[in-house]
């Protein structure tokens, strides 16, 4: 026997894809064989696992249980908005007895490599291991299977992000269908973007495997990729303008909605995006972000006194620091006004430029790293608002950042710089005030208003927020869509 990120592994035969499993009438079906060539060490090595230590750990063992590979490229222990989502689901179908293996890349977001994720304070403190070609065995905080899968060295540019999570997304296919195929095929494959690739893994799979796929798409794709031109930020000078712009117009978007015509069902967010999705053939159902039931059951903000005027605010920003974030105009309108400091926690490929930016103006904006736990906490016992900011593309009016419902289930006043679903929800419930994105001029007049006065949002946005954009609500919606497909 071996140890290995605390659970006991069998080491197999090489040569043959068997080993010696335990009389464990629940474990013994689950025994798959990883084989692959070490890529530290670089000598041939085959490890045994098994892939049920989710199910040993049930809450409710009902008939209606499933075997479910999810894809994703952001995952546990990483943190962001895609990576709590799921640790939050995961964590839900467990309970309702289903079965969990997850393929995804070694911890790295939001560094170019896993040796500076490990050395951060939110890696720092777990346990890592080995990566091998053919996939390595993880255990995850919920008892689920993770198979790590290799990734590439990735970078700040949008070419290298591409190709490490295209890198994965291969990497995931390989791995899948050498270890789950027979008796360890799944009953349905989900896979969940923002990286795109992991939706053309979890289409390539689910065909090949004969399993319905479940494609989950949290932004506005395939409409992105024309809309904020990714193919030309990509590529830069080495791709002939006029094949970029047919990449961009029609070649990737064809290939997006074909595959997601293909899946058993598409989940979006927005009601908006799935009436778009639904004029094209697919079977579009929305789900929205859910609110943990620790972020509902925390202490409420306190806004303040709204008799007393102001003469300031600190507004805060945490999350994905990208282009689609568009957060240069919320820095350009932060210079216009007296009083407003704008504090920005996260990392992501626009950080560098922004920083720069700041320092170009002499904004009053100061930026942090990634935080969790009392560090996170301090930051909002700062804070006198939360900002939300989308850039100024059509297929950002049909999307709605899940830290919207975040900050209304908490009773924080949002500040949204966006359109579209977005604003209705913010505006329609009273949670806070909007700016148009891309206009600085709307930005800072929002601003002035927080700066000026005391913004408190209305009982009704937390309530909202927990009848539309709970976990119960999402995870009640995806049993019914799970019942639905695998019937």
């Amino acid at each position: 026997m071996v140890s290995r990120v605390g659970v006991a592994l069998p080491r197999c035969a090489h040569g043959t894809g068997m080993c010696a499993c335990r009389s464990d009438p629940h474990l013994g079906k689950h025994c798959l064989d990883l084989s692959g060539s070490c890529v530290l060490g670089g000598v041939d090595c085959a490890l045994c696992v098994r892939s049920a230590v989710a199910a040993t750990t049930r809450l409710d063992t009902g008939d209606g249980a499933v075997r479910i590979l999810l894809l994703s490229h952001y995952y546990w222990p990483e943190i962001g908005a895609p990576q709590r989502r799921w640790s939050t689901m995961v964590g839900h179908l467990i309970a309702k007895g289903h079965e969990i293996v997850v393929a995804a890349p070694h911890p790295h977001y939001p560094y170019t490599r896993r040796d500076e994720f490990f050395g951060s304070r939110v890696g720092r403190q777990r346990t890592r291991v080995r990566a091998r070609l053919g996939g390595s065995w993880d255990t995850g905080e919920l008892g689920e299977r993770i198979i790590r899968v290799p990734y590439l060295h990735s970078g700040s540019s949008m070419t290298r992000q591409m190709l490490d999570q295209t890198v994965a997304a291969a990497g995931a296919i390989i791995t899948s269908l050498r270890t789950l195929r027979g008796a360890h095929r799944p009953d349905v494959i989900i896979s969940t973007t923002p990286a795109l690739p992991t939706l053309l893994a979890g289409d390539f799979v689910s065909r090949l495997l004969r399993v319905p796929h479940i494609a989950e798409v949290r932004d506005a794709w395939p409409d992105l990729i024309h809309e904020l031109s990714l193919v030309t930020n990509a590529t830069g000078r080495f791709f002939p303008t006029t094949l970029a712009g047919r990449l961009e117009d029609s070649v990737l978007p064809g290939f997006l909605t074909r595959a997601q015509q293909r899946a058993a069902a598409v989940v979006v967010t927005t009601e908006s995006f799935a009436h778009r999705l639904q004029d094209r053939g697919i079977n579009a159902t929305v789900v929205r972000s859910g609110v943990s039931r620790a972020e509902i059951e925390s202490d409420t903000f306190d806004a303040g006194d709204q008799s007393r005027a102001r003469d300031g605010v600190n507004l805060l920003y945490v999350g994905t620091v990208g282009r689609s974030q568009d957060l240069g105009n919320a820095i350009r309108a932060a210079a216009l006004v007296p009083g407003v400091r704008l504090r920005i926690v996260g990392d992501g490929a626009d950080k560098a430029a922004l920083v720069a930016l700041a320092e170009k103006l002499a904004a009053p904006a100061d930026f942090y790293p990634q935080s969790t736990g009392t560090d996170l906490a301090s930051h909002w016992d700062w804070a006198d608002a939360g900002l939300v900011s989308l850039g100024d593309v059509p297929a950002h009016t049909r999307t709605v950042p899940s830290k919207v419902y975040s900050l209304m289930v908490r009773r924080v006043p949002v500040l949204g710089i966006v359109a579209g679903e977005a604003a209705e929800i913010i505006t329609m419930n009273g949670a806070g005030t909007v700016a148009h994105p891309g206009d600085i001029a709307s930005i800072a007049e929002a601003m002035r208003l927080f700066s000026s006065s005391v913004v408190e949002p209305s009982l009704r946005a937390r309530q909202w927020a927990i009848d539309h954009a709970s976990v119960e609500v999402m995870g009640s919606s995806y049993d019914a869509l799970l019942e639905e497909v695998c019937r």
